[in-house]
């Protein structure tokens, strides 16, 4: 049978994990080396090691993707090698998952932290928990989950806020944008990407300290220059220091990447602008304003 996660992740939990692997931004795989310290050091696994392992990297990605991280053997053939003869996909499954383990996640110290079970006749693969196996991008949701939780309880959750917008270096997988088997796992972590940032923006402000939150808009602001969202609360932060001007350069610069996507400014994103260049006085914005339907909003910040 396969053991529930939480028993499983309660053995020998080790004092730092013995693998980390980034998904935002670059992928990348590394080992903890021995170390007396409390800190350990890691040796990242070059390209070159990496390069010649594709179908070992790919089960890697898919398993991180897969709830609880596992999947089972005919789901990963159906998403590798869906027009394949059975018995080849097999074979080819089985040479992945030997590399895996023994190349890519085997320890000197430890079996691998790839794990194989059977139920009811399936073969299903399971990687170990973030004790042993640590994903940046689940780092990133558990401490998003852990700052509403903490500001619930009325504890700062700023700390936890920060560190987790420290772990965003770019889009996750971002070698497999548009494999079908990314998107699930994607919706979650860009959703919890953007709470966090709004969450962060409402904190600075609330703090005085603008110019913090100025500064993460402007940088979300230029990796995605369509998200209207983020354009609003930036004008509105703008014109609040009497930076009307400038609102309105940046809106007309939105507003040029969209035509160039065939889209056009959201109603509200247009009438701020409006307002902005007849010099009314600006709405102060809702809580709860929204550029994009109720329900693709609702979607954006899911975590799981």
């Amino acid at each position: 049978m396969l053991l529930p996660k939480d028993i499983v992740e309660e053995r020998d939990k080790p004092r730092y994990p013995l693998m980390r692997v980034t998904t935002l931004g670059e992928f990348t795989v590394a080992h903890a080396l021995a170390t007396t310290g409390e800190r350990p050091r890691y040796r990242l696994i070059s390209n070159s090691e990496l390069g010649s392992r594709k179908a070992a990297l790919l089960m890697l990605k898919i398993l991180i993707c897969s709830p609880h991280r596992r999947s089972t053997k005919t789901e990963i053939i159906k998403l590798l090698w869906p027009t394949r003869a059975s018995e080849h996909a097999n074979h080819a499954l089985d040479t992945a998952a030997s590399t895996l383990r023994r190349h890519i996640l085997a320890l000197p110290t430890r079996d691998s932290l790839l794990q194989t079970q059977r139920l009811n006749g399936e073969t299903y693969f399971m990687l170990a928990g973030q004790p042993w196996l640590w994903v940046d991008a689940d780092a990133l949701v558990n401490l998003a989950s852990t700052a509403l939780r903490h500001e619930r309880q009325q504890v700062d959750p700023l700390p936890y806020l920060e560190a987790a917008h420290a772990l965003i270096k770019g889009e996750f997988l971002e070698d497999d944008l548009h494999c079908s088997w990314t998107q699930l796992r994607r919706q979650t972590i860009e959703g919890a990407k953007r709470r966090i940032l709004y969450h962060l923006v409402a904190i600075y402000t609330a703090n005085d300290q603008q110019r913090r939150a100025e500064e993460l808009l402007f940088t979300f602001l230029q990796h995605h220059p369509e998200d209207e969202d983020a354009l609003c609360h930036l004008m509105h932060l703008l014109v609040e220091q009497g930076r009307r001007q400038e609102a309105l350069t940046i809106y007309n610069y939105s507003t040029q990447i969209l035509q160039e996507l065939e889209k056009e400014p959201a109603y509200y994103t247009r009438e701020l602008a409006h307002q902005l260049q007849n010099n009314c006085k600006v709405r102060e914005k809702s809580a709860t304003y929204r550029t994009t339907p109720r329900h693709s909003t609702q979607t954006l910040i899911a975590v799981a």
